[in-house]
């Protein structure tokens, strides 16, 4: 891996709903559990020098990203390369106990959609990977999963990850075709989700697909449930969680934690229906569009 990756121009989608919502104190320590290029916490420090924020991403080309951006040298972070649900163990080795605030901004980077060897992009050739962290144990990669799940097995992940209404058509129409030629890149794999439609689509046919892939091979649900609910536990009273989310699968996740945590009487939902980007943040930020943001706090 090079010792350097390109900095390039971040736009962190809601910016000014989280400078807002997450009601930081100076001095306080905030988790942001998915790093990306820094975006927010580059922004959080600018406003709040004084806060100290641990920064997790899995991806360890996003930590190397904001290690060589110049703003964060000699700020309060610490950047820790590993998924958000490992946090315990890592504020256990910092001797904290709780946290003023945690920042989830799900869903995946430009810069992993751009990077043509992940395989993420149903928009170029590449690999079928998917990983999210290439320098853990987890070996599952979508091509794995393409061609060697079961029909039903990937019928079932595409209607229920990627909420996919042609999910047996699609997934037997690969497995016909993976008996020919093993599938191995991304484009093998559009071309065959995209024979089961029409010529005549408004979005990509592939984009649900590629969803329920990226979902299995990183177990992001499973994830998101057990980082979040573990989240909540170690927040500190007076403290806040901000979840931004990019498809009904996560919200859901994300409503029915907060509705179950605030009926416990100690949590208070802020936003009782989430908060979405203003149109100009979406004519600006067009990845920014699907985004919807909750907020709980204890």
């Amino acid at each position: 891996m090079s010792s350097l990756l390109k900095i390039e121009k971040h736009n962190p989608v809601m910016l000014a709903e989280v400078l807002k919502y997450l009601d930081i104190k100076n001095n306080g320590i905030y988790l942001d559990c998915t790093l990306g290029s820094g975006g927010h916490s580059q922004t959080l420090l600018e406003n709040y020098p004084e806060a100290k924020i641990i920064a997790f991403d899995q991806d360890q080309k996003a930590i190397i990203r904001c290690r060589q951006n110049p703003f964060f040298t000699n700020k309060e972070i610490i950047f820790i390369n590993d998924n958000f649900i490992n946090f315990p163990q890592h504020l256990t080795k910092l001797n904290i106990c709780e946290v003023e605030g945690f920042l989830f901004d799900l869903g995946i980077s430009s810069e992993q959609l751009n990077d043509n060897l992940r395989g993420f992009s149903y928009r170029q050739d590449s690999p079928l990977d998917m990983r999210m962290s290439t320098e853990n144990d987890n070996t599952l990669t979508a091509q794995k999963i393409i061609n060697n799940y079961s029909c039903q097995e990937l019928s079932r992940i595409f209607y229920e990850y990627g909420e996919e209404k042609k999910a047996k058509k699609i997934a037997w129409r690969i497995c016909q075709s993976r008996k020919k030629r093993k599938i191995t890149t991304t484009q093998q794999l559009v071309s065959i989700v995209a024979s089961c439609f029409s010529q005549k689509f408004n979005k990509h046919p592939a984009r649900r697909v590629f969803q329920a892939l990226r979902i299995e091979v990183n177990q992001e649900l499973t994830n998101l449930s057990q980082g979040l609910e573990t989240a909540l536990k170690k927040l500190k009273v007076g403290g806040r969680v901000i979840v931004i989310s990019y498809h009904s699968l996560e919200d859901r996740i994300v409503k029915q934690m907060f509705k179950k945590y605030n009926e416990l009487g100690d949590y208070q939902i802020i936003t009782r229906k989430p908060l979405i980007p203003a149109n100009e943040e979406i004519i600006n930020n067009y990845r920014a569009r699907s985004a919807k943001m909750r907020v709980i706090s204890r």
